[in-house]
This record gives C-alpha cells, sequence and structure tokens, in this order.
C-alpha cells in the first residue's frame, strides 16, 4: 500500500494519522464515525467501519449477547445518533 492519503481542505490530524497507519500496517477496517473523516477514507480505498458497526460483529462473533446495552449508553451520551440508525442497528442484530 502507499504511504500517503489524499485529503480535503478540513483534514483532522488525528483521522489523517489513523489513516497514514492503516495503510503502513495494511490493517483490515479503520474504525472511524465522523460522516466527512468517512468519505476521506472511502476516498483513499480505505475499508471502514463504524462503533456500531463493531457492535454489531462483536454480538455475531459471540463477544457480546446483545448489542441494545451499549446503544442505551450511546443514546444517553453526548453523541448523536439518529434514532433510525439506532433502530436499524437493532433490526440487523435482530435485537427489534
Amino acid at each position: 500500500m502507499t504511504g500517503y492519503v489524499y485529503l480535503d481542505a478540513y483534514a483532522d490530524a488525528g483521522e489523517t494519522q489513523a489513516m497514514l497507519l492503516y495503510k503502513a500496517v495494511n490493517a483490515d477496517y479503520l474504525l472511524i464515525d465522523d460522516r466527512r473523516g468517512r468519505k476521506v477514507a472511502q476516498i483513499n480505498q480505505i475499508k471502514i467501519i463504524g462503533s456500531l458497526g463493531v457492535l454489531i460483529q462483536a454480538k455475531n462473533a459471540g463477544l457480546i449477547t446483545q448489542v441494545k446495552p451499549s446503544l442505551d449508553l450511546i443514546a444517553g451520551s453526548q453523541i448523536h445518533i439518529a434514532p433510525s440508525l439506532l433502530n436499524a442497528v437493532l433490526a440487523m442484530a435482530g435485537e427489534q
């Protein structure tokens, strides 16, 4: 893989470093939730996963039994996730 990433005018230093590290270690996925950062990662052909996707994979792997408790914690925090997305994640996890 190449040692550079294409950036936009609002590139975040932390996200840029994460993308460079992804390429340097040939990672499977980059964990990123920020919408703009996800678009930049996709432009750079970086496979991404978000926090909610990690929860679904953890349940599928048997590492957790439910995603709902974690979604409840997220919903009660400063992080804003649309209720429709939370419902979609519950449906994907078979918890709806």
